[in-house]
């Protein structure tokens, strides 16, 4: 392979690299404006985190954090939550960032109403558990944080 064949792959990565971190960012600043400029009370708080994720504080106890999963050119958004000592955590939904500006092929990420819709939807195991361990009066459970998560996805 000459210089000039690895300079246009070169050149050919660079730029889809870059429209897929500019893609990345469209869908986190869709769904920061979704959240802060919602009137529905969802109890979330911007929080300070390390580049290429997102995260929010949930009733001051809980962080749910959106990232890029994986490595170079991953599509997987993940969710997770946390308590903020960080001794517990629980990846609660994934979804597909394509190159086409969709999440999960329906969502346009550039609309923040569908990406504030979406994002409830995959994070809505969190406040369903929340929700039954106070009905209950008991603690809560990551164990059935992960079961929930996982029957809404086979649902």
């Amino acid at each position: 392979m000459t210089i000039w064949e690895i300079s246009e792959k070169a050149d050919y990565i660079a730029d889809r690299h870059r429209r897929h971190q500019d893609q990345w960012r469209v869908y986190c600043n869709s769904l920061v404006q979704g959240i802060t400029l919602s009137k529905a009370r969802l109890h979330h708080a911007m929080n300070c985190a390390p580049e290429k994720e997102l995260s929010f504080v949930l009733f001051e106890h809980f962080v749910v954090s959106v990232s890029l999963s994986g490595g170079f050119n991953s599509h997987t958004v993940e969710y997770y939550v946390e308590t903020r000592d960080g001794l517990n955590k629980e990846c609660v939904a994934s979804a597909e960032l394509n190159d086409s500006g969709f999440i999960d092929g329906t969502v346009n990420i550039r609309d923040r109403e569908q990406v504030l819709e979406h994002y409830l939807e995959k994070i809505s195991p969190v406040y369903n558990t929340l929700y039954a361990a106070l009905e209950s009066d008991s603690p809560v459970n990551f164990g059935s944080l992960a079961q929930e998560s996982h029957r809404a996805s086979i649902a």
